[in-house]
Order: C-alpha cells, then sequence, then structure tokens
C-alpha cells in the first residue's frame, strides 16, 4: 500500500511505463507486461490492489527476476512467445528487443533511486554480481547499456568510503563506466559521462561538501591515460597496436580527446588543486584538430575562470605553471573559427593571474594587448562575432575591468602630470602599459572607421575603470574622501569631446555608440566637466543665431546617466538656463509663433527632467537646496503641471538615496571612495531633510488636493516618504488636521471644484498614506473611528471603500493591540456587511485577509465565521473582488494549516447550517480540518451557494492538495462527481471545472479509482453548446487521455456510440495534430517553440489557460482554448508573441564606405567615419535600359501593341495627357506663362499683342478638344450600358441578389423613372415596371 510520502515521480513514472502494454514495439511492451505481472504478483501476497507499492516491494520482486534470468532458469521460448533468432540462445545472452533482461534492468533503473539505500545496500552484491556480466553482452544493445549504466550509477551513490575502497565488484563497475565515456553512441556516452559527473560530485555522508572521492584518483588516472595517448597519437588513434573496444570506435580527428574533454567539464571542478597545473599542461600539448581546439579553449576557460566572489566561498587555486599556460596560449594563436574560445581562455588566464601573481602580470597584459588589438581586432578579415569577442575580451569582461589596477592608474596620471607624454620631452619614468592602450584607442579611431563600434565598447569599459579619484600634486595619489577629479577626466576628456563630435558629422550612423560613451563619461566624470568640453548650445546668442554645433540630444542622457554629482551645479546652470528659455517661450506665445513657443516649452522641460539625477545621492545637497532655490520648487509645484512628474521624481530620489546610504552596511572607506559620501554624511544630510519635511508636506498636501483622483498616485508615494522622515509631534499635528477636515466634511459629497474630489475622499486618502508613520495612540484611535457603522455603512460607497483600506492599512502596520475588541471588531464587520456598497466588496474581502493573517493562534475560531463570505466571494461580479476571494481563501487555509486550535461552539445565530454543528470544544487547526468546514456548504439550499463551494474546493485542492490525506481527497472527488449529474447549469459550470483541476494537479492514484463515475458523467455534456460545455469537457478528456492513456479512458465510456464516438474523434484529432505539429518543427528552420502564455497565477493557468491539443487542428471545431474575460484576458491578449527576425548574416562586416564626389579618399582621416553606413550605396536604384518600354505591350515577335483610340481606358489616359500637354503648352504661351533658357533660368512671357492672340487661339482649341472628348464619353456609356443591360452599372461587386432570372435584370438595381418606362429595349427585349416583375410570373 501506498504511503503518504511516498514520491509521485515514482507513480507517474510507472503509469508511464504501465500504459505502453499493447505497443506494437517489443521494447514498449515487454517492461510494461512485466510490470503489470509483478504488480499483480506483489497485490495478491499483500492482499491490496492500490497502486503503487512501496519501492522496496517492486526491489525484491525485480531483484528475484534479474536473478533467476541471468541464470537461466526462465526459457527463452515463454519470453518471446515464438519462434525467432533469439530462442536458441540463452536468456543471460540475450540482450535484443522485447527480452526479459533489458525489460528488467528498465524497471530496476526506476525503482533503485526511489528505494531505501539500507535495502539496496544489502542486496548490492548479489545485483552486481548479475549484472556486471551482462556489459559484454549488451555492448551491441544500447537500450539495455543506457539501463545498466543507470543501475550502475545509483547503486556507486549509496556505499560508503570503506565499501567504495574495499568491494573489488564496485571498483570494476567504476572501470565499466570509465570505458563508456568512450563509446561512440552519443546517448550511451553521454549517460557514462552523466554517471561520472554525479558520482564524483555526490558529497558522501557524513561530508556536507563534493570532494575527496575515493575513485577520483582513479579518474584523474584514466584521464591522463587518455589524454597522454592522444598527444603521443597526434590524434589519429592506436588502432593497430591496440584493440578496439566499440564498434565504430576509430579515433579520427581526436574523437576520444575530445570526449574526454566533454566528459571532464562535468566534474572538473573536484579535479584538486594541485593537479590542475598538469592537466592544464596536458590540454596545450594536444594536437591542434580542428573540433578538439575549442574544446581545449573552453575547458582552460573554465579551469582558470576564478570563483565568485565571497567570503565562505573557496579560495582560488594556485597554478603553479600558469605562466607557462600563458605563454602558450599567446604564442599559438588558433584558427579564426576557434578565435571566441581562445580569446575567453586568454581572459581567464589573465584574470588568473592577476588574483594569484600580479606582480608579474605587467609583464604579459602588453603581449596579450598586441596580439588581441592589433592581431584580431584590427585585422581586416576578422568576422563580426570574433569582433565582439575581441572588443570583451579587452573591455568589459577582460583586460580593463580585471587587470588594470589603482597603481598603474596612478602611474599612467603621474606620467602625463610630469608632461612625459609631450612630444620631445625629456621623459622621467617608463611610458605606462595604459598610457600606450589610450594612445592604440586614440589612433585607430582615426585610422580603422570600420571598427569604431567595437572601439566604443572598449573605450567605454575604460572610462568605467577610471572612475578612481586623485589628488592634485605631481604625483598622483588616491583620494580617500571621494571629493577629488577623477582619473578619466585627466586622461580621457580630449578623446571624449572627439567621440561627441563625431556624432555632427554628415551621414555617421553609429549615433548610439556615441551616446554610450558620453552616458558613461556623464555617469563617471561628472555633468559639469562634460558639458564644459561639449557645450549644450541651446541659447541662441546676441546675434540671435544658435551656436553650433547644438547639442540637445545631451539632455536625455544627462537624465538618464546622471547620478551622485552636484546638486548646486543644477542651481546654478541648469536653473537659470531653464528660465532664460520660459522666458522666450512666453515671447513666442505673445508673438503668435505657436511652433517656437512649443520647442522652447519641450526644452525647458527637458531640462527639469535632468533634476531627479542630480537628486540621487548628491555630493553638495546643503549646498543645493536653498531657500531660493526651494521657493521656486514650490512655485512649480503650483503652477507647472508639465514639471509636476520630474519634480516628484527628484523630491522622492533626495529622500530614499539618503536613506539607502544611511542603512548601509558597506565600510565607510569604501563608500568614501566611490561616492564621496558615508553614513555620517547621509545622517547630516537626514537631519537637514528633517529640517524641511513639514513645510514640505504641507506643499505636497495643497497639490494633492487640487489634483484630480487618476492623477494623485506618485504624490501621495512622495508625500509617504516625506512623512516618514517628520517628527513624531509634526506627525500628530498634520493629522489631526486632516482628521478634522475629515469629520467636518464627511456628509458633503459635492466636490470643492469642478474636476476634484470631494473633500472627505482626499482626507481618507491623505489618512491611507499617514497609516504606516502614525504613534500607536493615533492608529487605535483611528481604527475605532474607521471601523464605526458611519464609515462602514455610510451611503457614499467610495467613503466604504477608502475605510475599509484604512482599516486594512492598520491591521498590515501591526500598532494595534489585537486581544481587544477583535471579536467585537468582527461583529461589527458582520453588521456592516448587509451594507456594503457595490465598489467596496473588493476591499472589504482584503480586510478580511489582512485580519485572518494577524489573528493569532488562539482565535482561529473567528475563520468559521468569516467562511461563508469568503465562499461567496468567488461569485462576484467583479474579477478583482472574485480574486480577493479566492486570496482569502488561500490565506484561511493557510493560517489553519499553521496550526493551532479552533474552539467549535453551537451557533445560536442563524443559519441553517450552523443550527446542526452539535461539536463542541477545541479541534486540531489544520487543512484537512478546513476543507471539511468548506465542503459544508455543499449543503446549501440555493444553486449559488453550491456553486461556489464547488469554486472555493478546486482552490483549494488545487493549493492544499499536498498537506490533505489521499482518503479525504477521494471522498472530495466521489461527492463531487454526483454534481455533473445535476439539472442546474451553474453547478455544472463549476464542477466542470472542479474536473479539470482535479484532473490536472491531483496524482494518478488518487483518480484512477474515480474514472467510472468520472468519464460517463463528463460524457452526459460533450453534446451540449450552451457555455461552451462540450468544449470544455472536451478539453478535460483530452487531459485524462494525456495522463491515463485513450483506453483506459475509453473502456469506462458508456455502451453509447455517439459518446464512444467523440472519443474515437478526440484520438483521431489528436493524432493528425501530432502529425502536422512535426511538420512544421520539420520545417521550422529556427527550431523554436513559442512559450506558453501565463497569467502569473498557476491555478488560473490550470483552468483557463492550458491550451488544447487538438483546437488548432481541426477547422470545423471550435477553439477549444478558453480565454478569460475582463482584466486578465486583456493581459492575455496583449502577450502575444512578436514575428520572428531573420537570422543576421555574422560571417562578414556589411558596412560601407561612402565615395562622394570624385576626389581621392582619405582613409587615414577622421572624417571618413562621417561615410560609414551600413547599406550597399552601389545598390541605389538606378533607371536602366529598357525601363520605359517594358510599360507597353508586345506581340509575340516583340513588337510593340498601340491600344485603340475608342478604347475607354486609352481615352482617359489620352485625356488626361492632352491635359497635361496643354497645361504645359499654356505655361509657355499665356501671358503668366514662362520658359527656361539652356542654363536653365526662369524667363518670363512679356504682356504683348501677339502674346494675347497665341492665348486666345489656344483656349479656343482646348474648348473644342474638351467637348469632342465629352461627347465620345458619353458615346461610351451608352455603348456600355447596352452591353451591360438596364440597371447593371449600378450593381454591388460583390452583391448576389435575392432573385436573378435569365435575361432580366439584377434585383435592386435603381434606375431613372425614365429609363424604366421606356419602351425602347430594342427587340426581345423585356418591358420593365416598378415591381420588377416579369409579365405573366406568380405574384
Amino acid at each position: 500500500m501506498a504511503s503518504l510520502n511516498e514520491p509521485a515521480t515514482l507513480a507517474t513514472a510507472l503509469n508511464n511505463v504501465r500504459r505502453l502494454k499493447d505497443s506494437t514495439l517489443p521494447q514498449q511492451s515487454k517492461p510494461a507486461q512485466l510490470l503489470i505481472a509483478i504488480e499483480s504478483t506483489i497485490s495478491f501476497t499483500l492482499g491490496t490492489d492500490e497502486l503503487p507499492h512501496s519501492a522496496t516491494a517492486y526491489f525484491a520482486s525485480l531483484q528475484q527476476v534479474l536473478e533467476k534470468a541471468c541464470n537461466d532458469q526462465v526459457p527463452t521460448s515463454s519470453v518471446n512467445g515464438g519462434r525467432g533468432d533469439d530462442e536458441e540462445m540463452a536468456e543471460s545472452e540475450n540482450m535484443g528487443q522485447g527480452a526479459l533482461i533489458p525489460a528488467t534492468l528498465y524497471l530496476l533503473a526506476i525503482i533503485i533511486p526511489e528505494t531505501s539505500s539500507s535495502v539496496v545496500l544489502s542486496k548490492i552484491t548479489t545485483i552486481l554480481d548479475n549484472i556486471l556480466p551482462l556489459f559484454e553482452t549488451s555492448l551491441e544493445h544500447p537500450p539495455a547499456l543506457r539501463s545498466l549504466i543507470q543501475i550502475i550509477t545509483s547503486l556507486l551513490l549509496l556505499p560508503s568510503s570503506n565499501q567504495l575502497n574495499s568491494s573489488p565488484l564496485l571498483k570494476k563497475a567504476w572501470n565499466y563506466l570509465l570505458e563508456l565515456n568512450l563509446d561512440p553512441r552519443p546517448k550511451v556516452r553521454h549517460t557514462a559521462q552523466e554517471g561520472i559527473r554525479k558520482i564524483l560530485t555526490t558529497p558522501i555522508p557524513p561530508k556536507l561538501t563534493p570532494g575527496s572521492h575515493p575513485y577520483l584518483p582513479r579518474a584523474r588516472e584514466w584521464v591522463v591515460a587518455i589524454l597522454e595517448e592522444e598527444v603521443k597519437s597526434g590524434g589519429n588513434g592506436n588502432a593497430k597496436s591496440k584493440k578496439i573496444r566499440f564498434a565504430d570506435g576509430d579515433d579520427g580527428e581526436g574523437k576520444r580527446a575530445i570526449w574526454v574533454i566533454q566528459g571532464l567539464r562535468g566534474w572538473v571542478a573536484v579535479w584538486g588543486d594541485e593537479q590542475l597545473s598538469s592537466l592544464c599542461g596536458l590540454l596545450l600539448s594536444l594536437p591542434p584538430l580542428p573540433h578538439l581546439t575549442t574544446h581545449i579553449y573552453s575547458l582552460l576557460a573554465l579551469l582558470l575562470s576564478p570563483p565568485p566572489v565571497d567570503a565562505t566561498g573557496p579560495k582560488p587555486s594556485v597554478l603553479t605553471n600558469l605562466p607557462t599556460i600563458l605563454d602558450s596560449l599567446l604564442t599559438s594563436p588558433p584558427e579564426v573559427s576557434d578565435t571566441p574560445t581562445y580569446l575567453s581562455a586568454i581572459t581567464s588566464a589573465l584574470i588568473k593571474m592577476s588574483l594569484q601573481d600580479p606582480t608579474i602580470l605587467p609583464t604579459y597584459l602588453p603581449k596579450a594587448f598586441n596580439l588581441i588589438f592589433h592581431n584580431i581586432l584590427l585585422s581586416p578579415n576578422t568576422t563580426p562575432a570574433v569582433l565582439q569577442s575581441a572588443s570583451e575580451a579587452i573591455g568589459s569582461q577582460g583586460i580593463l575591468r580585471y587587470c588594470i589596477t589603482d597603481e598603474a592608474i596612478l602611474s599612467t596620471v603621474t606620467y602625463v602630470r610630469q608632461g612625459s607624454n609631450v612630444p620631445g620631452a625629456r621623459k622621467k619614468s617608463k611610458t605606462p602599459f595604459l598610457y600606450k592602450l589610450i594612445n592604440s584607442i586614440t589612433e585607430s579611431m582615426n585610422t580603422h572607421a570600420l571598427r569604431l563600434p567595437y572601439l566604443f565598447n572598449i573605450l567605454q569599459a575604460l572610462i568605467s575603470r577610471l572612475r578612481l579619484r586623485v589628488l592634485p600634486g605631481e604625483f598622483a595619489k588616491v583620494d580617500e574622501t571621494g571629493r577629488g577629479h577623477t582619473a578619466a577626466e585627466e586622461l580621457l576628456m580630449d578623446i571624449i569631446k572627439d567621440v561627441g563630435d563625431l556624432r555632427h558629422q554628415r551621414g555617421f550612423e553609429d549615433k548610439e555608440g556615441v551616446d554610450n560613451v558620453i552616458g558613461m563619461a556623464i555617469e563617471v566624470i561628472g555633468v559639469p566637466v562634460v558639458l564644459e568640453r561639449l557645450p549644450l548650445n541651446i541659447e541662441p546668442d546676441s546675434s540671435g543665431s544658435t551656436p553650433y554645433p547644438g547639442r540637445a540630444h545631451l539632455l536625455p542622457l544627462i537624465r538618464s546617466r546622471t547620478t551622485n554629482d552636484q546638486l548646486s551645479y543644477f542651481a546654478g546652470y541648469f536653473r537659470p538656463l531653464s528660465e532664460r528659455l520660459f522666458e522666450k517661450k512666453v515671447s513666442a506665445e505673445d508673438g503668435g509663433r505657436a511652433a517656437e513657443a512649443k520647442v522652447w516649452e519641450t526644452v525647458v522641460v527637458q531640462i527639469w527632467d535632468c533634476w531627479s539625477g542630480f537628486c540621487e545621492m548628491p555630493r553638495d545637497l546643503k549646498d543645493g537646496l536653498t531657500t531660493p532655490f526651494l521657493s521656486l520648487l514650490t512655485n512649480l509645484l503650483y503652477t507647472q503641471p508639465l514639471l509636476l512628474t520630474a519634480l516628484l521624481r527628484g523630491l522622492s530620489l533626495l529622500v530614499s538615496s539618503t536613506q539607502r546610504l544611511l542603512n548601509s552596511g558597506s565600510p565607510p572607506e569604501e563608500l568614501r571612495k566611490q561616492f564621496g559620501l558615508d553614513q555620517n554624511s547621509a545622517a547630516e544630510n537626514m537631519n537637514f531633510l528633517k529640517t524641511l519635511a513639514k513645510d514640505m508636506v504641507s506643499v505636497l498636501l495643497n497639490v494633492f488636493s487640487k489634483l484630480p483622483r487618476e492623477s494623485r498616485g506618485m504624490v501621495g508615494e512622495v508625500i509617504g516618504l516625506w512623512v516618514g522622515i517628520m517628527t513624531e509631534s509634526d506627525i500628530i499635528e498634520t493629522y489631526n488636521t486632516v482628521t478634522t477636515h475629515l469629520s467636518s466634511n464627511l456628509h458633503t459629497t459635492q466636490p470643492p471644484s469642478a474636476g476634484a474630489s470631494p473633500i472627505s475622499h482626499t482626507m481618507l486618502d491623505l489618512l491611507i498614506i499617514f497609516v504606516p508613520h502614525l504613534p500607536p495612540t493615533q492608529s487605535q484611535a483611528l481604527f475605532n473611528a474607521a471601523s464605526q457603522g458611519t464609515m462602514l455603512e455610510h451611503k457614499d460607497a467610495t467613503v466604504q471603500k477608502k475605510s475599509y483600506r484604512v482599516l486594512k492599512r492598520l491591521l498590515e502596520a501591526g500598532k494595534l493591540d489585537k486581544s481587544k475588541n477583535l471579536e467585537e471588531f468582527v461583529k461589527k464587520l458582520g453588521e456592516a456587511g448587509a451594507g456594503v456598497g457595490p465598489g467596496a466588496q473588493r476591499d472589504r474581502l482584503q480586510l478580511l485577509s489582512a485580519l485572518v493573517e494577524s489573528l493569532p493562534k488562539d482565535s482561529l475560531h473567528i475563520i468559521p465565521e468569516l467562511l461563508s463570505e469568503a465562499v461567496l466571494g468567488t461569485k462576484e461580479v467583479n474579477e478583482r473582488a472574485r480574486d480577493a476571494g479566492f486570496d482569502l481563501l488561500v490565506i484561511m487555509g493557510k493560517k489553519m494549516a499553521s496550526g493551532g486550535e479552533v474552539r467549535v461552539q453551537k451557533d445560536e445565530a442563524e443559519g441553517e447550517d450552523e443550527e446542526n454543528m452539535d461539536q463542541t470544544g477545541p479541534v486540531q487547526a489544520n487543512a484537512e480540518e478546513y476543507l471539511t468546514m468548506v465542503a459544508a456548504g455543499l449543503t446549501g439550499t440555493t444553486p449559488h451557494m453550491i456553486s461556489a463551494t464547488i469554486n472555493a474546493l478546486s482552490r483549494l485542492i488545487f493549493e492544499f492538495k499536498e498537506d490533505v490525506s489521499d482518503r479525504t481527497l477521494s471522498e472530495l472527488l466521489s461527492t463531487l462527481s454526483v454534481f455533473l449529474t445535476s439539472k442546474n447549469r451553474e453547478i455544472i459550470k463549476s464542477a466542470l471545472g472542479f474536473s479539470k483541476v482535479t484532473i490536472v494537479s491531483l496524482p494518478l492514484e488518487v483518480l484512477q479509482p474515480h474514472l467510472p463515475q468520472l468519464v460517463p458523467a463528463l460524457l452526459g455534456w460533450v453534446h451540449d453548446h450552451k457555455n461552451h460545455f462540450k468544449q470544455k469537457t472536451v478539453h478535460i478528456f483530452e487531459r485524462l487521455i494525456r495522463r491515463f492513456g485513450f483506453d483506459e479512458v475509453y473502456k469506462h465510456s458508456t455502451e453509447l456510440p455517439e459518446e464512444r464516438k467523440v472519443l474515437n474523434g478526440i484520438r483521431r484529432r489528436k493524432e493528425r495534430a501530432k502529425k502536422r505539429k512535426n511538420g512544421k518543427d520539420d520545417e521550422d528552420e529556427d527550431g523554436e517553440q513559442k512559450p506558453r502564455q501565463s497569467t502569473g497565477n498557476a491555478f488560473d493557468d490550470v483552468l483557463y489557460n492550458s491550451e488544447s491539443d487538438i483546437s488548432s487542428d481541426d477547422d470545423n471545431e471550435e477553439d477549444s482554448r478558453p480565454t478569460q474575460k475582463g482584466r486578465k484576458g486583456q493581459q492575455q491578449q496583449q502577450q502575444q508573441q512578436q514575428n520572428r527576425k531573420g537570422k543576421q548574416n555574422t560571417k562578414q562586416d556589411t558596412r560601407y564606405i561612402r565615395n562622394e564626389g570624385d576626389e581621392p579618399m582619405d582613409l587615414l582621416s577622421r572624417s571618413i567615419a562621417g561615410g560609414v553606413v551600413s547599406s550597399d550605396p552601389s545598390a541605389r536604384k538606378q533607371r536602366k535600359p529598357g525601363q520605359d518600354a517594358s510599360h507597353f505591350q508586345t506581340d509575340k515577335t516583340g513588337k510593340l501593341v498601340i491600344q485603340e483610340d475608342n478604347d475607354p481606358d486609352d481615352n482617359q489616359g489620352q485625356a488626361g495627357s492632352s491635359r497635361t500637354d496643354g497645361g504645359v503648352m499654356m505655361s509657355r504661351n499665356t501671358v503668366d506663362g514662362h520658359t527656361r533658357d539652356s542654363k536653365g533660368n526662369l524667363k518670363f512671357n512679356r504682356n504683348t499683342k501677339k502674346v494675347r492672340e497665341d492665348e486666345r487661339e489656344m483656349n479656343e482649341m482646348f474648348d473644342e478638344e474638351e467637348k469632342k472628348i465629352d461627347g465620345r464619353k458619353m458615346q461610351d456609356r451608352r455603348k456600355k450600358r447596352k452591353a451591360m443591360g438596364l440597371g447593371e452599372e449600378f450593381k454591388a461587386k460583390r452583391a448576389g441578389g435575392d432573385i436573378k432570372r435569365n435575361n432580366g435584370p439584377d434585383p435592386y438595381s435603381y434606375v431613372s423613372l425614365g429609363q424604366a418606362g421606356s419602351r425602347k429595349n430594342g427587340k426581345g427585349g423585356n418591358k420593365i415596371n416598378l415591381t420588377n416583375k416579369k409579365k405573366g410570373s406568380r405574384t
């Protein structure tokens, strides 16, 4: 009998095997048949039919079957049941498909990991005696061999160190595993490699960390032997000198070394620090074969990568031959395809050197930089992928980030300050490597325009590394206070200015790279220094012209990248600038220049958007927040709504960043070095902000009250931050002011002004904000006031809603004495339940959730009193209220599951269910008891209550299925199966949802006994289309078939052919969908699958959002994927996947240099960067020979075909052309016309007598031409009407009509009365009347 603690994986795995008993493939059906036979024997022995049995029972039975089969006690003929090639061999040698031993091994590989280790260890010798001889016979049968590997892996994880060292059988099994690491079959080899990894990296009790496994030395010896053999043979193998164990086991192109390295990656972490040096040397000695080299570099990068920075983590190992490894790497660059992994190995080695021996690192940095930068990055044949790897190896992931020390930065700054960098000057010291690196980058920007994007990445990493602040003087020293200039300011400002100027060159495309460099400079160096070298040039000068180049694009960069800067700079530079630009905006508005005014207004808004960056950990907070500046802020908050968001963001960061720095646990010296601030300076800034808090909150309260309700969110958050730093006396004073306004305007529902909210609503919103910061006395007073009936039963539903929110915040704040008046509060809530407004139900349910979470364990008897309201909350019309009801149910369940006692008493209040409760005294609180309490609602008298209870049980079973016994779950399933036969559709809808949730989430052993009742009940709704019942039921059967198999579900269906036809249809469509899906996967080049959409709630995903397997396959069936309504449905629709983009060509660089003009191109000029484009300039559309002639039709001989004049289409074309030609002639010959001379200059006609006469004749000619064209149009229209028939020209293009008789008009063709009464239809024509009937037809 299965216990409650039996892992669900065992039941699932056995069920997956059992369902294949009727498979046509012997390797699938044989294990299933063997499992069913063993289960039948165990059930007969134990006297129980409940599945699955214990893992020990399965293990004992399988061990006996294996022992008998290995001893040939089971005849082969009884296994195969027929004649074949395997009948004459012994059973111990029969490892083919459908044999007994492979089936037994397959089941043992499943059972042994789930069996108790003591049971397996007691039989480990017997098992090894039986299975080790099978390795030789199973070499030709991969399925059996994989099962053997899995069994050996499970067995080697169990013994102690003494047993592993003393048992020859275990050592032999280990040797088999090592040898199978070289099996040429990928599945077998990967299984063996995973087994080795799992054994060596799993700690042996009582050890808690992996390492020092008894078999680790043997594994190292084996790996070294194989690699040394590959070194000697040059990767060609030695098949002649040694017998190959495996078929197709030749070692072409170093396959054996590749396989060893692949397996070694999984357990190289436990290789041992002492032996790492020899391993690295051996790896570098391997032959440079095409596929082997990549694996070598990848493993070296893994070996040399430093461990994560953690004080408790292991110390990095010391490699004695690290210089030799670096020399070998630097002197043997690989092929282009292996370069990314090669660069990763070099980077890891350099980082390892910086940690292990930084004194000799300067010896290798120039070599590595020259190799990566000059030989790879600047090489003309390097692919984009290699270029990206090279830029990362130098920049963000390599040399600049990890290998440039503070001493190197200081020596470079000293070198520049001494003037040694000036050409011709006497050098007082050797040129530092960092200075050479900067020069190389600068020169490359001038000479290699195509490499600018990658140089920008390197420059960005260089600026980030040079954020070290140094003291002034000839010899640079680190500024411990963090107030000095950065090293980047002294070393890189010239190149930063040059990069910024590139953005304004004509045709320059990589503006994003320039912005990244300038943004990093703003972040590291600071806004004042950057704007000094790259001024904004926004404001016109005295002459009225704007200086060139304008750099308004820097404002968004300043907004997003500014941090830890000087707040006083904003007040001294940006504030006056914004005032001058605002005056220009007002002047433009007064002058009627609306477009110009909008431009100045936008720039002003962008300037104030930058203010929030200066408010994040400012270095001079006291100097920046002067009284005039604070007055300006107050004025802007009141008068400039466009700036409100930026101002509020800055006020928020002033408080939050100071609090974050004040609570930082980093050492003060590190904070000062990095930010120029520490905890002490943060405390001083916080005290200064507290002096401003009262006035700032008053201003914000006034702004809050004047804003409409939908615009108050951010203002409320900022008020909460500033209230949090106020003194207690100021908080009490402000609180009293707000409550006074509330009490005097509680029953006033009229807003004070148009668009504003009523004062009572505003005051309640402010109280909600104040709650977390109120003292306990005021919190208790507010709780008592808000829980009165005047608030909870107020005629205004908004007042109710906000009152519930106040109470909820008070409970969450934890400042109330819950031991007092808790039951009285619950009683008040019950009395107010009848008067809840339409919009307050969700807030009431959320209040109940907060109340339940705050209940002490001796007050759990309150939960039954609230349970009925929670259950009915799942049927609320509002979706958010329903979600709150489900959340309340789950919170109640977790509270009950946490333990305690529930005092159940006989309730004398009204309610039919409660009158039947006769239990008194305490009941132990747990999830099962809670589920029983909820299930009592199934006895309700209304379908609404029953449906709500079923919904609640669905949610609770999904949440607490692990905490409830199988017996209780089985009883609930039996009870709910009855409701599937109900006649009430509301109950049926909930019952179908319950069925779907249980089928998806409950274990198979719980569901299996209920299939005979569940399947027929569900089949009763497969033909009901109303409320999508058929769609939902079909989806449920898909899930059933997926979990139990088609045959298991089909055998429990009724005998009615219509119902079985539905099941057969589901199976056929599912198979068809599977085939089509496989076909689409084959056609899909990318092999990508769309991720399954999720609402973020696991229960909703199961109930609503699980996709059907067959819905997209059958065009005649409805879509079987239910979609949610409301907010979650909108979210689900918004999560549609975007179209996949085409693959980018990474094999070659597709950028070009545009050559403009006939002058020679100067490739060494920096201006050449402006001509770099991403598209081929030669691919522009050009006029091709014969392009115009292609517009004419040709006959078979190639001659042009000219349309006749009577073609109506041509007539229109000719008319249009004649008009065009006439217009050209008139523009030339009229008095107002003009001509152009040979140089293209305009020459206007003179008003002479000859010109006026020519104009008159031309007008007469065009009038005659127009008359001819109009007459021709009328003739063509008549011809067309005669050809079409009366009224057909008015027929709609897509109208089919009601009746259409032969030789008659189309119905509903609207014609004039003159046409309808005309008899001029010709002979044989039909006479038309207004009734649209033929003569003699029936009416």
